[in-house]
């Protein structure tokens, strides 16, 4: 059974770029080309991606040892910060979108759910160590 930090980080994820993308949605119809909202909503997408990938080897570096736990965690960070570096070249070289725009909204978006990633983790972590041990007493 998911346990309440589980369902969490989903849920703030998609909070968080509710409120973001709500806030942004008047100015970037005002000041913003129909090219510079498609690169901001690239932006977003690619660390939207990022984030339930990290999501996913949070949960499965939880379960290993502490060597196989740091090997998960930081190996999985410089993949996918690659990840990204690579998908958001591509963007720019392939499809031509704006630099600023894309580069910009996914930084903004790294940054919100990194932190939330960041969050979810310690209060996971919490959660498992605040539990009784099964099989004792």
């Amino acid at each position: 059974m998911k346990t309440k930090s589980e369902h969490s980080f989903v849920r703030n994820v998609l909070i968080s770029s509710l409120a973001v993308l709500l806030i942004a949605a008047y100015p970037a119809k005002v000041y913003l080309n129909r090219l510079q909202i498609i690169s901001f909503i690239c932006g977003f997408l690619v660390s939207l991606i990022n984030a339930f990938v990290g999501y996913r080897l949070n949960e499965i570096a939880l379960n290993k040892s502490v060597k196989s736990f740091m090997i998960v965690i930081f190996g999985g960070m410089g993949i996918r910060i690659l990840f990204m570096a690579i998908l958001l070249l591509v963007l720019l070289k392939i499809a031509g979108l704006d630099e600023v725009s894309l580069v910009g909204s996914a930084f903004l978006f790294y940054i919100i759910f990194v932190s939330l990633e960041i969050l979810y983790f310690h209060t996971r972590q919490n959660s498992m160590n605040s539990r009784p041990a099964s099989g004792s007493g």
